[in-house]
């Protein structure tokens, strides 16, 4: 078989025409996965279809009328020949000097592969075998991972090496990110969150806290700060007035004299780190606004009141410290923009506390329509409306949507006012 096979090749390689048609069977043959198609006569010269025409034993023009050349007719005819033994993709793999697979098995084989690799990284770093089985899993959000391991399977390594690193020396304390990389890595900027260490780095803290993989500055924020890592301890802040707070040494003197100067504090999570318990200097309700005007027009009608402005969306300085408040057993009552964005975040305080601590104020559908809605929503803005599903914010997204009309809180502020 073997000196008969190799006379094929000897015979087929003999003739140019040969080549380009074998070429044309290579590639069908990559993509089925069989022996089978039809290879377009226009790919060929009258020249090369008299040859080709010869093998089936007809004229290169009766070829041309057929439009076509089956690769299986072609085979049937190998049949006939001295080669007869000789399966067609036998003689091509010997004609390639290659055995010939399809793309679809080559895809297969290059991702079985890549799990063996994975595998052995798995091997080689016990303590992130959780983080390599949701890989292996194939779960949802895990193929840039597996395009960036394709590409650069060195380089994953070698992160996954300082991954591994740093998730074995978690602080045990806050700490801030580049403080943290500097302290596993030599280098501050390990783990910068846009390079892709840092999106690694993310992932892997994601998959260990069973929490999606954070989209949002916010929620990225959130999943650092669970591991007491911070990026940024000084600029996230909060804005609050009315509030008293303890550290270990009991009484902070600072937030006291601001209470009884009636002075509101920006306070960064640097100093809301230290605090053990958090609450109003006044009864049991905090009032949460997301407009800085609001908060500071409700201050002159009560400059003791007990408030935080979130200054836009939440910062983590003001999830941490509405966390606070929410343990001591304080009440809160929010009010935000209506606006797309203002109830989604209005959703996300609903959904974070129980709903025995929170309240929305003056967000429902008739406080709306109160607030004159004039600034035209984007249908792209709209789109958020859909992402609305708590009970209490459903009506109120209903006639925005209507609408489709921004309003703002400062229309309500008097309202506010009469409230606290």
């Amino acid at each position: 078989m073997d000196k008969t096979l190799n006379e094929a090749v000897l015979f087929f390689k003999s003739e140019q025409t040969y080549q380009k048609l074998f070429m044309q069977f290579k590639k069908k043959y990559e993509s089925l996965g069989r022996i089978g198609g039809t290879i377009p006569v226009q790919l060929f010269t009258d020249e090369e279809l008299e040859v080709i025409g010869g093998f089936f034993g007809m004229p290169g023009s009766r070829l041309n009328e057929k439009g076509s050349i089956s690769v299986a007719a072609f085979e049937r005819h190998l049949a006939d020949t001295r080669f007869g033994d000789i399966e067609l993709k036998s003689l091509l793999d010997a004609y390639f000097g290659e055995v010939i697979i399809s793309k679809k098995q080559r895809r297969q084989e290059k991702k079985d592969a890549l799990r063996r690799y994975v595998e052995g990284l798995r091997a080689d770093h016990p303590h992130l075998r959780f983080w390599f089985d949701y890989l292996l899993e194939n779960r949802g959000g895990v193929r840039w991972i597996w395009t960036l391991l394709d590409k650069t399977p060195d380089d994953f390594a070698a992160m996954t090496a300082r991954l591994d690193s740093a998730y074995r020396s978690l602080p045990d304390s806050p700490e801030r990110l580049p403080m943290f990389s500097q302290r596993i890595t030599g280098d501050p900027h390990a783990f910068d969150l846009h390079a892709e260490q840092g999106k690694l780095w993310l992932h892997l803290l994601a998959v260990g806290a069973d929490v999606t993989f954070p989209l949002t500055t916010e929620d990225t924020n959130e999943l650092l700060q669970n591991y007491q890592i911070y990026r940024d301890d000084l600029l996230n802040y909060v804005t609050c007035a009315g509030l008293y707070a303890e550290a270990d040494a009991g009484m902070h003197p600072v937030w006291q004299s601001a209470v009884k100067e009636n002075t509101v504090q920006i306070v960064p999570i640097r100093e809301l780190v230290k605090l053990t318990n958090v609450y109003p200097s006044q009864g049991s309700d905090v009032w949460i606004v997301e407009n800085s005007g609001v908060c500071g027009t409700l201050l002159d009608y009560k400059p003791d009141v007990p408030i935080v402005c979130t200054n836009g969306q939440f910062t983590l300085a003001a999830l941490m410290l509405m966390d606070k408040l929410v343990e001591s057993g304080c009440f809160l009552h929010y009010g935000g923009d209506f606006d797309p964005e203002g109830l989604g975040m209005a959703q996300r305080l609903l959904n974070r506390y129980p709903e025995d601590h929170v309240k929305l104020w003056h967000m429902d559908a008739n406080s709306y329509m109160d607030s004159n809605p004039a600034k035209e929503l984007s249908e792209e803005r709209l789109e958020k409306l859909n992402r609305i599903e708590h009970a209490d914010l459903l009506e109120v997204a209903d006639a925005m949507s209507r609408k489709g009309k921004a309003g703002y809180q400062e229309a309500l502020v008097e309202r506010m006012a009469e409230d606290i």
